[in-house]
């Protein structure tokens, strides 16, 4: 019965063009999430239901806790939906917390038309494990899931997103949320707990959209234009979409004569390393957040924000998006946040076009609190769902655990890990400083082309925020409840695991769990 849920859809991204293996450049990996956001219905969603349990039936689960505990992990037994055990784990290096269940696993990792998936019934029960285990000090529960590289090809296809933020709470007024809602009771927090976030595969922490969701705590509930992202407004080009409004290019100043516009035709990018933007999204963590999103998140003045630049059409109807930044729009007005902030109902009546238009008079105003006394040190708690026959399989592998527990250490540095690549240069123009290469094969069918150095080809979060903020997922083991902190087994020096230099993983270490043979041994029956 559970079967038919997890069978792999390949065929779906086979149609669409999407190649989401690691290793691949950045626009190829930009091609897979404008491609991807366009099937979302909203990646963020404000948690207003509770979890139900499902109407599927298990393989009894047989082991026991005692078959995980080792003296490189702790394991605390808990139930997983239809009342079998599932098993936390947490080792030494506490970066993340293991879930092992295959019960649970397959829940997770179901195909999207069963209607049955973890994020959508789950969530909540997870989150009340992993609070009878963990203190209540984190801002995002993120739970991932591990996957076999070998033989899922695809398992963003099967899940039907990248990536899905449901928000628990929020306490910020003046960004469009309301401050109404808290339902972190309904997942086992006192209060702290701002989002539950879902990503189907362990890349997608490094590769994005992991800086994308986590923006979904503060945006998009600003303007009516779309919801939860920046559509074809010009308001930075950041992880909810939208242009750079200094790379906006009319008749008027574009020079390219094999670009040259008409009339009613506009063009603009997400950065000017790059010739188009999204709607949606831009590209993963391929680019930074916007100055637009550092002030929703509290973290610059509004008077740091540019004018925003919108396309808009007559009779109030949408500006439409063609390729490479194409806009077919009438014209394009500009407006600042602070007069927005300020004069609040001047943007919200039948007179303002939709693609300006604001959420809410009595949600939009200025940020509360403000970038001088907000919070810009956020917590984390990565909860990695796998099961059994995965941790066997892929024992020892930097494949897996190992580039699972690198991504997040790199995501969380406060410092940048990030080397430089090249894109295609087409219209947009050269940033100054930067340098033009060209490369190709010189042929008629692959001619040369110029390409564009770009700085950094994915960042993490504290770069995204140009510094500004930080995102703490270590100490894990300072988080374990009180009354459970003598069963907790900590044995070995695990601190040198992830070389902060290098940022590889280090397999010299002692009593290393995923290096030992006899730790694993309890999985084959």
């Amino acid at each position: 019965m559970y079967g038919k849920n997890i069978m792999y859809k390949i065929s779906f991204a086979d149609n669409l063009g999407i190649n989401i293996k690691m290793g691949k450049s950045p626009f190829l990996i930009i091609n897979f999430f404008l491609y991807l956001c366009l099937i979302l219905m909203g990646c963020s969603k404000t948690d207003n239901s509770s979890s139900k349990k499902t109407g599927n039936t298990y393989p009894s689960n047989t082991k026991t806790c005692d078959t995980y505990e080792s003296e490189n992990y702790t394991c605390f037994e808990k139930l997983d939906p239809k009342g079998f055990p599932e098993y936390y784990l947490i080792r030494p290096t506490n970066d993340f917390v293991l879930v092992v269940s295959n019960e649970t696993y397959a829940l997770w990792t179901a195909d999207i038309s069963s209607g049955d998936t973890g994020f959508y019934t789950d969530r909540q029960r997870l989150a009340k494990n992993l609070y009878t285990i963990i203190e209540d000090n984190f801002d995002f529960l993120i739970a991932v899931n591990q996957y076999d590289y070998e033989s899922d090809l695809n398992p963003t296809a099967r899940a039907g997103y990248s990536g899905k933020n449901a928000a628990v709470r929020n306490i910020v007024s003046g960004i469009g949320l309301s401050t109404s809602y808290n339902f972190t009771s309904s997942y086992g927090s006192s209060g702290r707990l701002g989002s539950f976030i879902h990503m189907p595969a362990h890349y997608l922490v490094s590769n994005g959209p992991m800086l994308h969701e986590m923006m979904h705590q503060w945006g998009n509930s600003f303007f009516k234009y779309d919801s939860g992202h920046w559509g074809l407004s010009g308001v930075g080009g950041g992880q909810l979409g939208g242009f750079e409004p200094s790379t906006l290019m009319t008749s008027d100043n574009l020079t390219s004569g094999a670009y040259a516009l008409t009339t009613g035709k506009f063009r603009a990018a997400s950065s000017k390393f790059s010739s188009s933007f999204g709607t949606f999204a831009n590209g993963g963590n391929s680019i930074p957040y916007s100055n637009f999103e550092k002030w929703l998140m509290g973290l610059i003045p509004a008077s740091d924000v540019p004018n925003f630049k919108i396309p808009i059409t007559s009779g109030n109807s949408y500006s439409t998006l063609g390729a490479d930044g194409l806009i077919t729009a009438d014209n394009i007005t500009e407006i600042s946040l602070t007069d927005i902030l300020s004069n609040p109902s001047n943007y919200d009546n039948d007179t303002i076009p939709k693609e300006y238009r604001i959420s809410s008079t009595s949600n939009i105003g200025p940020r509360d609190p403000d970038y001088s006394t907000s919070r810009k040190n956020f917590r984390a708690l990565f909860v990695l769902i796998t099961n059994d026959t995965l941790m066997k399989k892929y024992q020892g592998s930097t494949k897996t655990l190992d580039s699972f527990q690198s991504s997040i250490a790199n995501f969380s540095l406060n410092s940048g890990v990030n080397s430089s690549t090249l894109i295609e240069k087409k219209w947009q123009p050269v940033p100054s400083g930067s340098e033009v290469e060209i490369l190709g094969a010189g042929t008629e069918d692959s001619p040369y082309k110029e390409y564009l150095r770009i700085p950094d080809s994915n960042y993490n979060f504290w770069e995204a925020t140009g510094g500004l903020a930080t995102l703490q997922i270590d100490n894990l083991s300072g988080s374990i409840k009180s009354d459970l902190i003598s069963r907790f087994v900590s044995k070995g020096d695990h601190s040198d695991r992830i070389n902060i230099e290098t940022k590889k993983i280090s397999h010299n270490i002692v009593n290393d769990p995923f290096d030992d043979p006899l730790f694993f041994n309890p999985f084959n029956n």
